[in-house]
């Protein structure tokens, strides 16, 4: 029986006055508003999610009263169709028109002088960009925070492979754009097909998503705007956070990598990234004790607001001229994990690694590949995939799981480098370059671990790719890392053919992972060694200009 809760809006904070701004359809959306005393003109943060601008989980009111303490007007509004604002409960269909609406309506205020500026977290950190997207000239400057302008999709690689589908925006849909408020659930991952226990729920609250049921229908309600309109509008500066345990980093680093190369967008693309996951939660404190839980604990939450809020403050200062500027900003910081910060003028940062690891027939990582090529495989049961890293994939250092386990099972292959003698640090880009024999329809999951001399196996970072057409090479993305593997450590490679319930379980090629039941147990073979060998690099050479270079 799944346990349901629905959540609808708090109430208004008696130092924040509600207003109802028109859209140019005639919806109003509302927005809590919160000036100084006396309200004289001034810069404004503008915030749009569909959380509820009142409520604890984002804790709009503490955020907006730190903003406006350094000297910021606050405005944070529902999205519409959400708590307290009119309009069709929609999943992003109208962010960009009704953030330029609601910036034309700011600018017009009495109390702002003309520059407004946009921050947010993941989907109102994706609602900035859709306001860099909508081109209001008193939008100064954007600084998104986990989060990227292709959010929830499915991404391509233009080389027969594109990412494998998570699992969390069928979720999300179902949770939070069923009506105006949210239901709180845990769906029950072990009932096939999945889309089974989804069906229980609508029953069960006897209405349904119209953006879940879109996406069967093969004209999803939510598509955003492709990243050519984000290169294509007149550019801002843009600070982007970006989490190294965050599981909506994909994105980010899709849009960082494009905006760095775009010479209009590159001159004020800032870049900070940090060792949190998508909840904030920090590698100092994983997993996390009761003191540092900001979701329950008043003074954890306290706490990490200046670090939150911090750099999009000095940051949109230096933009509009109040301390400093912006050329005096390092176009990167980034935290060395279980590390100092440093700072860079590019990502990969001029001392990247370099490294090269080649997988080898012992099941070990070594800096040369053997002469001789050799086949490796694992068998996948599709009715028994590998568990996901942790309970919740958004929350990832909260109890930071031990993968030790996931190495004995008979469906991963685990290779292992040497022992470290000292300290490493391994910065730049993860890409794994596969030698692979599989067909349309597989997928490819690895993780890269740092292996404790008790022997906890602890992630650092994950890619996954599934392909499109049978091919017998693919480049597998990581993304990016800055850790240090500490004396005496070792790093690990995981590859699998499941990570569930984070992501959607392998299927026939063409078939629905969501309505389809486990097939038969399959092989997968890799080769290692010989000419072409299968090979793990840490450095410089993003994902891209490998698969050119291929």
């Amino acid at each position: 029986m799944l346990d349901i809760h629905h959540v609808g809006p708090a109430a208004v904070p008696h130092d924040a006055a509600q207003v109802m701004i028109p859209m140019r359809d005639g919806v109003r959306l509302a927005a809590d508003l919160y000036l100084p005393e006396p309200p004289d003109p001034g810069p404004v943060v503008l915030v749009r999610l569909p959380y509820d601008k009142d409520g604890v989980y984002c804790f709009m009111p503490r955020i907006s009263r730190h903003f406006l303490a350094h000297g910021y007007r606050v405005v944070v509004q529902d999205v519409r169709g959400k708590y307290r604002s009119e309009g069709a409960t929609e999943f992003g269909l109208h962010e960009v028109d009704d953030g330029y609406d609601t910036i034309r309506w700011i600018a017009g205020q009495p109390w702002c002088d003309g520059d407004v500026v946009m921050w947010g977290d993941s989907y109102y950190g994706y609602t900035a960009i859709a306001g860099a997207i909508g081109g209001h000239p008193a939008l100064r400057a954007i600084a998104p925070r986990l989060t990227g302008s292709q959010l929830s999709t499915t991404l391509g690689h233009g080389d027969g492979t594109r990412d494998v589908e998570q699992t969390a925006r069928k979720m999300y849909l179902a949770s939070h754009y069923v009506d105006a408020g949210r239901y709180e659930w845990t769906p029950d991952w072990g009932r096939r097909p999945l889309r089974a226990t989804f069906e229980e729920f609508f029953a069960r609250i006897g209405r349904r998503s119209p953006g879940f049921d879109a996406e069967f229908g093969g004209e999803s309600r939510f598509v955003p705007p492709p990243l050519k309109a984000l290169l294509d509008s007149p550019p801002v500066p843009a600070l982007y956070t970006i989490g190294w345990f965050d599981n909506c980093a994909v994105w980010s680093w899709h849009d960082v990598r494009a905006l760095s190369r775009d010479p209009a967008w590159s001159g004020g693309l800032r870049l900070r990234l940090e060792a949190i996951d998508h909840e904030n939660y920090w590698l100092g404190h994983a997993p996390v004790a009761p003191g540092h839980d900001h979701a329950v604990t008043p003074a954890a939450l306290e706490a990490l607001l200046p670090r939150c809020l911090g750099p999009a403050i000095e940051f949109f200062d230096a933009v509009l001229g109040r301390a400093g500027d912006l050329a005096g900003l390092p176009r990167v910081r980034y935290e060395i994990c279980h590390g100092e910060w440093r700072e860079s003028d590019t990502w990969p940062p001029r001392e990247a690694t370099g490294l090269e690891y080649h997988l080898s027939s012992s099941l070990r990582l070594t800096p040369s590949p053997e002469p001789e090529a050799s086949v490796l495989g694992w068998v996948h049961d599709p009715s028994d995939p590998v568990p996901s890293a942790g309970a919740n994939p958004f929350a990832a250092l909260l109890d930071r799981a031990d993968l030790a386990a996931a190495g004995a099972r008979a469906d991963v292959l685990r290779f292992t480098g040497p022992v470290t003698g000292a300290d490493a640090d391994l910065v730049g880009a993860v890409t794994l370059t596969l030698r692979l024999s599989a067909p349309a329809g597989a997928h490819v999951h690895a993780r890269l671990l740092d292996l404790t001399p008790g022997g906890a196996a602890y992630l650092v970072a994950e890619g996954q790719v599934r392909l499109d057409a049978p091919l017998d090479e693919v480049v597998v993305d990581l993304q990016s890392v800055a850790y240090r593997l500490r004396a005496g450590h070792r790093l690990a490679l995981d590859l699998m053919s499941s990570d569930f319930p984070d992501y959607v379980p392998e299927c026939p090629a063409g078939a629905d992972p969501w309505a389809s039941l486990p097939g038969e147990p399959v092989t997968r073979e890799i080769t290692v060694g010989g000419p072409r060998p299968s090979c793990l690099r840490i450095g410089p050479v993003w994902p891209d200009q490998l698969r050119t270079a291929l």
